[in-house]
C-alpha cells in the first residue's frame, strides 16, 4: 500500500492524484524545496521488469533537454517505491482536444514545429521516439506540444517486456510495429500521423485518405507535407526531422516575431514569394496574386483562422523605409475598417511581420472596371449610371464622416458578379477636422489621369476632390479610353494641370445633354464650380432623367419605363 506522507511527504506537499495503473501513479504536487508544481511518477512495484523500464526511461528523459519535451527535475527511490519528479504541464492531450473537433490551422502547424524541433533534438542524440500518441501528447495553456512518453524510445526498448514491443499501432511506422528499434525515419511517420489526426480528428489508415479530402480548407503544400510524411516506405519519407521543419518553414515561416528578415526581397524577384509565406506564417495560405494596388500588391490568401479566402494588401517593402508611406498605409487600414457599407470593400487585419506589412480585406469575386472595359470597350449607358450610383453611395457615406477617398480610378471600383460596385483602396485618404469643409492636407498624390487639378497641383482637398474623380471615371466607361490623355506622371511634379473635357456627344448620341453638362460641372477646374457633394452630384443625374438610390418610382409616363424607352431610342 502506498501512503503518500509517509513515502514522499519531505519532499513534496498538495498531492492530487491524477491518473493510475497496477504500476505506477500519477501525482500533481507542489515540491517543498523548489516550491513549484511538478508531476510526480511513482513506480510501484520493486520486482518484475517493470522498474528497470521506469529507471530507463527516466534516464533517457534526463539526458534531453528540450522544452517540447517532458523535463525531469529528480528522480530516486524511496523504501520499495520509485519516483520522478519533473514539470507540471497545465493543459489536457490532443486526444481530448480533438474531443471538440479537428484542431484549427494555426494550433496543428505549431504542433508540427514544435515536434519536430523536439525531435530534431532527441535525434542528435541517438534517441528515436518511436511512438507518440494524441492520448500522450499535452497541449500546455500556451499551445505548446509537449511529448510526455518515452517508454517505447528506441533506448528504452531492451527494457519493456518482449510480448509488449509489438504494436499496430496507427501512430507507429510500419518497420517498427514489429517491435524493431527503427530510425529517424520512423518518428517522421509518427510525426505525420499525429499531424493527420490533427487535421482531420481520425488516425491515418494504412492507406491515408488525403488530408484536404477530410478537411478541404488544410492548405495544399501542407497535405503535401504530412502525406509524404507517411509514406509506407521509409526511403520515400523525409530522411531527418530538420528537412520535414525546414520544408514546412519555407512554406509558413519559422517565427512568427516581427522586425527580421531581409528587406531587399522584392516582389516579382525570385525570393520574394518565400519570404511572403515565411512571413504570413500560421494565419494565412498564400493561394494567388491578384494584381497591384496603391502601395503594394494584392493576393487572395485564405485565412486559416476563420478558413475562408480574404484579399490581402501587402506594402512594398522598399515603402516601408519611409515612416510616412507606412503611415499613410497603416491611416488606410485604418480609415476603411471604420467604414461599414455595402459598396465599400471591409477591412478586417492589419498586421506586420518579418519586415512587411499588410492588411486583409472582403475578397471581391469580380473585374475592376478597368478591366471591364479593357475586355468590353466602351459601356452601355444603363452600366455606367449604377457605377455612378453605387460609387457615390459609397462615397456620400464616406464624405459624412470626413473621409475623403482621394484615389478613384477605375482599378479602385471593382464590381462583383451581381454587378455591384465596391470602392477599394483607400490608401490616399484623409480624415476632415470636424466643423472644417477642407481638410488642410496639400498632395501631389491620386492617379494623374483621374486626379482632380488641386491634387496635382498640391492644393487642398475636399469631397469634391472625388467627385471629379468620379466624373472622370465616367468619360472613362463611356469612351472606352482616358478623358485627358494629356496628362501623365510629369503632370503631378510640374504643376501642369491643365486639361480639356471631352465632348460626349460627338462620340455618345444616347448621352442626354443634361448628364453631359452634370459631368463637365463635377469635372470643372476651380471646385467652387462643382456639385457640393455626392447628394447634389446625384441630383444633377437624377434630373437628367435617371433613377439612382432607393428614390421611389414617379408611377406616370415619365417613370422608369418611359426613361428606359429614351434610352433605347
Amino acid at each position: 500500500m502506498f501512503d503518500f506522507d509517509t513515502v514522499l511527504g519531505d519532499l513534496f506537499e498538495r498531492p492530487r492524484l491524477v491518473a493510475q495503473s497496477s504500476e505506477r501513479l500519477l501525482f500533481e504536487a507542489h515540491d517543498r524545496i523548489l516550491k513549484r508544481a511538478v508531476g510526480l511518477r511513482v513506480q510501484l512495484r520493486g520486482e518484475g521488469p517493470g522498474r528497470a523500464w521506469f529507471m530507463r526511461e527516466t534516464e533517457v528523459l534526463a539526458s534531453l533537454d528540450h522544452p517540447s519535451i517532458r523535463q525531469v527535475f529528480s528522480a530516486g527511490f524511496r523504501g520499495d517505491f520509485a519516483y520522478r519528479a519533473g514539470n507540471w504541464i497545465d493543459g489536457e492531450s490532443l486526444a481530448d482536444a480533438c474531443l471538440r473537433g479537428s484542431r484549427p490551422i494555426p494550433q496543428v502547424l505549431g504542433i508540427a514545429r514544435d515536434l519536430l524541433h523536439a525531435m530534431d533534438h532527441a535525434h542528435v542524440r541517438n534517441v528515436w521516439m518511436r511512438r507518440v500518441r494524441p492520448t500522450t501528447l499535452m497541449i500546455d495553456r500556451s499551445s505548446r506540444a509537449i511529448i510526455t512518453d518515452l517508454r517505447f524510445a528506441n533506448r528504452v526498448l531492451e527494457m519493456v517486456p518482449p510480448d509488449l514491443r509489438a504494436d499496430d499501432d496507427p501512430f507507429l511506422a510500419p518497420e517498427v510495429r514489429d517491435g524493431s528499434p527503427g530510425d529517424p525515419g520512423a518518428d517522421i511517420y509518427t510525426v505525420g500521423a499525429v499531424l493527420y489526426f490533427a487535421f482531420t480528428g481520425q488516425a491515418p489508415a494504412k492507406k491515408a485518405t488525403p488530408v484536404r479530402e477530410l478537411r478541404p480548407s488544410c492548405p495544399l503544400m501542407v497535405e503535401r507535407i504530412v502525406m509524404r510524411a507517411l509514406e509506407p516506405k521509409a526511403a520515400d519519407r523525409y530522411p531527418t526531422a530538420a528537412e520535414m521543419l525546414e520544408e514546412l518553414a519555407s512554406y509558413v515561416g519559422a517565427y512568427n516575431e516581427p522586425g527580421a528578415g531581409p528587406a531587399v526581397i522584392l516582389p516579382d524577384t525570385p525570393g520574394w514569394e518565400r519570404r511572403l509565406r515565411r512571413a504570413l506564417g500560421d494565419d494565412y495560405e498564400l493561394l494567388s496574386d491578384i494584381g497591384a494596388g496603391s502601395f503594394g500588391r494584392v493576393y487572395r490568401v485564405r485565412d486559416l483562422h476563420l478558413e475562408r479566402e480574404v484579399a490581402m494588401k501587402v506594402l512594398d517593402p522598399r515603402l516601408t523605409q519611409d515612416p510616412a508611406i507606412a503611415e499613410s498605409f497603416q491611416r488606410e487600414a485604418q480609415l476603411a475598417a471604420g467604414l461599414k457599407h455595402p459598396n465599400i470593400v471591409s477591412i478586417f487585419d492589419i498586421d506586420a511581420r518579418l519586415g512587411l506589412l499588410w492588411y486583409t480585406m472582403d475578397l471581391i469575386r469580380g473585374k475592376s472596371m478597368a478591366q471591364v472595359v479593357e475586355r468590353e470597350g466602351r459601356l452601355p449607358l444603363p452600366r455606367v449610371i449604377e457605377v455612378l450610383d453605387d460609387t457615390l453611395s459609397a462615397l456620400e457615406y464616406a464624405h459624412a464622416r470626413r473621409i475623403v477617398h482621394r484615389d478613384v480610378k477605375p482599378e479602385n471600383l471593382l464590381q462583383d458578379q451581381e454587378g455591384r460596385v465596391h470602392v477599394t483602396d483607400f490608401g490616399l485618404a484623409v480624415a476632415l477636422p470636424r466643423g472644417r469643409l477642407f481638410g488642410g492636407a496639400t498632395s501631389r498624390s491620386g492617379t494623374p489621369q483621374f486626379a482632380a487639378p488641386e491634387q496635382l497641383s498640391g492644393g487642398q482637398v475636399d469631397r469634391r476632390t472625388d467627385l471629379f474623380s468620379l466624373a472622370a471615371v465616367a468619360y472613362y466607361l463611356l469612351l472606352g479610353r482616358p478623358p485627358f490623355p494629356e496628362r501623365g506622371p510629369s503632370n503631378a511634379w510640374t504643376g501642369n494641370v491643365t486639361f480639356t473635357i471631352p465632348t460626349l456627344s460627338a462620340e455618345r448620341s444616347d448621352v442626354p445633354p443634361a448628364f453631359e453638362e452634370a459631368l463637365r460641372r463635377a469635372c470643372a477646374f476651380d471646385p467652387a464650380d462643382r456639385f457640393a457633394d455626392a447628394a447634389a452630384f446625384r441630383g444633377a443625374i437624377e434630373a437628367a432623367g435617371f433613377v439612382t438610390g432607393e428614390r421611389p418610382l414617379p408611377a406616370d409616363n415619365d417613370g422608369l419605363l418611359g426613361r428606359l424607352r429614351r434610352l433605347l431610342q
